[in-house]
């Protein structure tokens, strides 16, 4: 297995918030809340665009591609949005070129992602090209830092705290075994016995008692996909400021205003 030097991405530009700012409409797609002078996603794609590592770009949203305004130029084709969000990566990675090549997923709803930390993400990618998936994780201290008090689901590891970020590269020919291993995952959260047999009872009794590491919860992942898969740590609080509530968009916006 190898990892190119460029690759394709897939921007999810769909889903919703639960709730707005007072007489705000939603809009079709969450990653169409605008932010600042741009919508939330078109501030995500300037990023991919101006990053030397990625070759072409798939926007996937809710808006006929001949709606779409000037800002989302250099998306390179655009595919409709589906019902959820299993749907929706699986019409983006439909349009990509190789099924084995692996491709940069990034979440619509990273407004303040910067070209450094995906270049910096994918770099660190090919340093693990045995692996088929790649998922992003960053520490509580880095957010901490640049974004204090916002919102994350933190997990506390071995080596840290860590939260998830918006960033997973993948092969695309595991996608159909993601779908499925999530969806058994979903049916055994309440069951602890189908769950530690589907995950192990290492990695179980692991993070029960807080030992659990980065690279058990690799082999965890491996065990479950049926492929080699590596945990990615990011530098860059940006990777993992997302807008998942009417809070952080509030504060997405005070911050663009203050950040211009």
């Amino acid at each position: 297995m190898s990892f190119p030097d460029r690759v394709e991405a897939v921007l999810l530009a769909g889903g919703h918030l639960e709730s707005l700012p007072e007489g705000e409409s939603a809009p079709p797609g969450k990653g169409l809340l605008p932010i600042g002078p741009l919508p939330m996603a078109a501030r995500t794609l300037r990023a991919l665009v101006e990053s030397p590592r990625i070759e072409r770009v798939i926007l996937v949203s809710p808006v006929d591609p001949g709606s779409l305004g000037p800002e989302w130029e250099g998306a390179d084709q655009v595919a409709p949005a589906g019902a959820d969000l299993i749907q929706s990566l699986r019409a983006g990675l439909e349009c990509t070129r190789d099924s084995q090549a692996p491709v940069l997923t990034v979440a619509g709803d990273l407004p303040f992602l910067s070209s450094s930390a995906v270049t910096d993400f994918l770099g660190r990618c090919a340093g693990r090209p045995e692996a088929s998936v790649w998922y992003g994780f960053m520490r509580k201290e880095v957010s901490e830092e640049k974004f204090p008090g916002v919102r994350h689901t933190w997990a506390r590891l071995a080596e840290g705290t860590f939260c998830g970020t918006g960033l997973v590269a993948l092969r695309p020919q595991v996608a159909e075994r993601m779908e499925q291993a999530l969806k058994e995952l979903a049916r055994a959260r309440k069951n602890p016995l189908r769950l530690a047999a589907i995950l192990g009872w290492r990695t179980v009794l692991a993070f029960a008692l807080r030992r659990l590491s980065v690279p058990l919860a690799e082999e965890s992942a491996r065990r479950l996909l049926g492929v080699p898969c590596a945990g990615i740590e990011s530098p860059y609080a940006e990777t993992a400021f997302n807008v998942d509530c009417r809070e952080t968009l509030l504060e997405a916006r005070r911050l663009a205003t203050r950040l211009g």
